[in-house]
């Protein structure tokens, strides 16, 4: 029947579905796209074994985040953690500060067969990114590591990890 119907030029009707895995990966990628465009350096967010140890979901380490974010006033955030799969963009934003919440500005794609870094390297080029960092304690996610400061997964950020992080968003600025 969907034949004919395609051979007299008429598409048969499927309600559309929002399962990642059902999505051709341009289509999932425009799902995922930043509310805005970046306004200067981007930090690329892990949550787990970042914001609070392995997955307890406490987001302990928030404040010393926040703290770091408010000192760079002009950085940006996208979520790249698997919490973007579960969580809405407004969801992720309302676990920050009110005023930090604006600068949550978007999450990478979900791209199949593909490492965090590739999924950051698509929002990079996409929206013209020269200056970012990564944070994250998944390094084998990363087969470049240039641009990452890594944490332990059971331990989550520092201020050791803040500082390397300043350095690394710079490095290249």
């Amino acid at each position: 029947m969907s034949a004919l119907l395609r051979f007299v030029g008429i598409r048969p009707t499927v309600a559309p579905t929002f399962a990642r895995e059902s999505l051709p990966a341009t289509q999932r990628a425009t799902r995922w796209a930043l509310q805005r465009a970046p306004r200067g350096p981007v930090l690329m967010l892990d949550i787990d074994g970042v914001l609070h140890p392995g997955q307890s979901g406490t987001l302990i380490y928030l404040p010393l985040l926040e703290t770091w974010l408010r000192a760079h006033p002009d950085v940006d955030v996208v979520i790249s953690s698997n919490w973007r799969e579960t969580h809405a963009l407004d969801e992720l934003r309302n676990f920050f500060s009110i005023e930090l919440r604006e600068r949550v500005i978007g999450c990478t794609p979900v791209l199949p067969n593909s490492t965090r870094l590739d999924e950051i390297l698509f929002v990079v080029r996409e929206y013209g990114i020269t200056q970012w960092a990564a944070l994250d304690d998944r390094v084998q996610e990363f087969p470049d590591t240039r641009r990452l400061v890594a944490t332990e997964y059971l331990d989550g950020i520092t201020g050791d990890s803040l500082l390397q992080l300043t350095r690394v968003m710079w490095a290249n600025a």
